[in-house]
């Protein structure tokens, strides 16, 4: 009888933890979701940033202090440039400003300027 039980329970046991690793990989896709959206202050996540983000992020709420006060100098906007192309790349995003497009074929040009274009 007991090693009855404690098959059961075992096997409950095995569920459960089977159950809990999906929890946990649905718990992480949403934090992802989450962070690729800066959605963490509406929501109410406290995000954690690295020493070189928070860095940062005071250099450059010191400069736009400095702006708003009219005591900034060209030393302060290069350094502004700097802070915010390093944050950007802390963050994981490109400095590139320009946007890449796809190359079109001539004959898809024609259709667009002809308005046979379908799509």
């Amino acid at each position: 009888m007991d090693d009855l039980i404690n098959i059961e329970l075992e096997l409950e046991l095995k569920a459960l933890r089977k159950e809990i690793d999906q929890l946990k990989k649905e718990n992480q896709n949403l934090r992802d979701v989450i962070v690729a959206n800066d959605l963490s202050d509406e929501i109410g996540i406290e995000k954690v940033i690295s020493p070189e983000e928070e860095i940062c992020l005071l250099g450059i709420e010191q400069i736009l202090e400095a702006v708003k006060h009219k005591v900034a100098d060209k030393n302060d906007i290069q350094n502004y440039d700097i802070l915010h192309k390093n944050l950007r790349l802390i963050r994981g995003h490109t400095t590139d400003t320009k946007v890449r497009q796809k190359k079109t074929s001539k004959a898809d040009l024609l259709k667009i300027v002809e308005g046979k274009n379908n799509g």
